[in-house]
This record gives C-alpha cells, structure tokens and sequence, in this order.
C-alpha cells in the first residue's frame, strides 16, 4: 500500500487480489436494505467481490469470523490523526490553541510523508478503506497522502486565507491554480476544501466553487457546527441571510459537496440542503467531545436532506466508524429518536460508497458486499446474534476502546493489507 505510483502515470484502480473468505455476512445496500448470512463465502475474484453465496465442497472450514464491507468515512482530517481525542473545549479556541499549531507542521515534506504514512496505516487497521479527507493547507502534504492511500480515497488541501496563522494562509486562487496542473488522474481524486467560511474571503469561496465545478471535482467544508462560529460568521458575511447561504452563493451547494455537522440550522437553510442535495456528515462523538449539540437527525429526515456518519477526527477520538455509529444510537435513543443498527450500518458504508461511486464509477458497490464490489472487506469477531440488527447491536455494544482494535483482518480490492 506504501509503493509511490509515477505521477505522470495513472495506477491501476483495482490491484486484483483474489480470495476464498468463509463466517458470517452482514452489509446493507445504499436504501438500507439489510442481508444477512449466518454462514457464508465471499468468493473475491480480481479485486472485487464475485459472490457472496452458500458455502460448497472444496471452500474454507466454517470460522468464528463475521465479515462487513469496509467501512466509508466522509469526513475526517488526516493531519489530526496523531493528535486525535487528546484536546477538548468549544471549536474556536480548540482550532487556534491545538489543531492549527499541530497543521503547521506539515508545511516540512519529510514531516508530512511520515504522517501520512502512518495515518493509512492506523485507518486501514480500523476497517476504514474509502472516504473523503480534509488534509493540511499545503498541497504536496495532500499529493502525499493520495500516493498511499488506496483507490476511493480522496483528499484536498483545506484553503485558508485570513484569520489563520500567517504560515497557513495562502490565495485560494493560487492553491487552485496548483491543482489545475496536476495529471488528470490526480486531480480526480482532489476535493476542493474551503477549511470553513471564515477562513476564506468571499472571493476566495466563489473561485472555490467555480473550480470544483468546471473540472468536476469533489467538495467538502464545515457548516454550523458550534454557536460561536454561526456567530462570527454572521459578522464576516452580513450581507447573506445565514450561514448556508454564504456556501449557497460561493456555489458550494450541490450533490458534489459534504458539509460536515449542520448541528444549529434553521429551517430555510434545511429546505435549501435538500434541494441542492448537498450532504451532511453527521459526527456525533466530534459533537460529544466539543460539545457542540446533537445534530437533529430527525429534522434533516424531515426535510429530505441525505447524511451519513463520519468520524471528524481530530475531535473525534477514534478513527472506527464502529465508534461512530455505537455513539449515534446512544446519542438519539438518548433524546428519545428512532434509529437502529442497520441505518448506522448503512450510513457509514452502503450510502456514502454510493455518494462516492456517483463521481467514480470504478467504485459502484463500495461500501456493500454485492457481486461486482470493490473487494474490500473487515473481520471482525462473530458476537452473536440471529439477524441483522441484533448482530449488529451486539458488535456496537463494546466498550469504546476497543472499537479501534476490533478488526481481525482487512482486504482492500481483494489484498489482505493489515491484520
């Protein structure tokens, strides 16, 4: 996973690793349909799953193993992963005192190399094998991490302009400039990253927008995380209506974008998400430990607006989407909403492969375990259970620390790359 590709040559998408995998099966599809096999063989044929079907003469013994697809953060900060749960406090001060001193760092090649290296590693043993990465304001960090990342991977320099250390500002203009010269295959796996609106004069968020839309690339930002910042950006953009409308009117609205939390929206601005069909990233530990709110589930459900769950780190403490979706029940059975196992399920794997897959169309399956699926897959320890969602409430019942610990294997496009 580490090998460096040429950069003026495209790698191959699907390496093509091949395996007979034999446990129990438990995935769902991007509609939250559940499938479940109490025993099973993943037939991994050229990088991608060939069956899932009953096992046969001649296949694997019966194992203790339950195997889920490999799961799909789309929202995580990469350089934060070596600091990751070891500072709290409101949004603000934790971004200037902690995690922007801790970014700076990554302006040194050598630092950034070793960091990024390290980080696919970590992610790879929590069963993390796609996703969407915000990176360090410095392109060459990002280039970094898209070198040793696998295929479905993607990542964009965060732009910061203003109200940053000096040492990370930089022109929007002139990072997107850089961007535009990048070998084709490259730059496809490049996310424009606005870090958050007030890091970006309104120039700076216009050129943003009108740059992933005429070369058709991802987007990612932050939008209404924490009361104070809803605030400050009020003060920055008085002309516009509220904080989505800041985006709304840089273009960076649409099927194409994640904005990350949408704790504190009001309703026109819900109304304007689902319209655009810009999803959120709902990441309720990052909510926990900064204390921002839980995001209202129920009110993006009510409004049509499309979501998965995503990790945040570095405010989330865990880089396991188990995590993830372990706090999301607790958190809203807490508050007395309907959720259960399998929409966790789903919308860490099956929903955002399929937001990914829509701007790659080598990944169609991701994040599901049908035939024609990039083969990448998670054991873990069978815990019991006679459907979907009891199996899966079982596996969620762990005790936190060992949700970044639980995987017993992983494939990523059919090759066993950590265990």
């Amino acid at each position: 996973m580490n090998a460096k590709a040429p950069r003026d040559v495209a790698p191959d998408a699907t390496p093509g690793g091949s395996a007979l995998l034999r446990g129990a099966v438990v995935y769902t599809t991007a509609d939250e349909t559940p499938h479940f096999r109490s025993d099973a063989v993943l037939d991994i044929r050229g990088g991608r799953v060939h069956a899932c079907r009953a096992p046969q003469r001649g296949d694997p013994p019966a194992t203790e193993l339950l195997f889920v697809p490999g799961l799909v953060d789309l929202h995580c900060h990469w350089p934060q992963g070596h600091v990751r749960g070891r500072f709290a406090g409101q949004l603000l001060p934790w971004l200037r005192e902690h995690i922007w001193p801790a970014e700076a760092a990554f302006s040194e090649p050598g630092e950034a190399a070793a960091r990024a290296d390290a980080f696919v590693a970590d992610l790879l043993r929590c069963g993390t094998t796609a996703g969407l990465f915000f990176g360090p304001p410095f392109l060459e960090a990002s280039r970094r991490f898209l070198e040793v990342a696998p295929h479905g991977c993607f990542d964009g320099p965060a732009l910061m302009e203003t109200h940053c250390p000096e040492s990370m500002q930089r022109p929007a203009a002139e990072v997107l400039a850089e961007v535009a010269t990048l070998p084709a295959h490259e730059r496809r796996r490049v996310a424009v990253s606005p870090r958050f609106a007030p890091n970006l004069h309104a120039e700076g968020l216009r050129a943003a927008g009108a740059f992933a839309r005429t070369h058709g690339l991802l987007a990612q930002s932050h939008l209404s995380e924490n009361r104070d910042e809803i605030a400050w950006v009020a003060e920055l953009f008085p002309e516009r209506e509220s904080y989505t409308d800041v985006y709304d009117h840089a273009g960076l609205l649409g099927p194409h974008v994640v904005m990350a939390h949408g704790v504190h929206l009001g309703d026109a601005e819900l109304a304007r998400l689902a319209e655009t069909r810009t999803l959120v990233a709902h990441c309720p530990t990052s909510n926990e430990a900064l204390s921002s709110g839980r995001m209202p589930v129920e009110r993006l459900r009510a409004a049509g607006v499309p979501w998965v769950l995503a990790t945040d780190v570095g405010a989330g403490p865990q880089l396991s989407q188990l995590h993830v979706m372990a706090s999301f029940l607790s958190v809203h059975a807490a508050a007395n909403v309907p959720v259960s196992a399998v929409e966790a399920l789903a919308r860490a794997s099956a929903i955002p492969g399929a937001w990914l897959a829509e701007h790659d169309a080598s990944l169609a399956g991701l994040g599901t375990l049908v035939s024609g699926a990039p083969a990448h897959v998670v054991a873990l320890p069978h815990p019991g259970g006679s459907d979907a969602e009891s199996v899966l409430r079982r596996l969620l019942a762990a005790e936190a620390p060992d949700f970044e610990r639980a995987a017993r294997a992983v494939w990523v496009w059919g090759t066993k790359v950590a265990r």
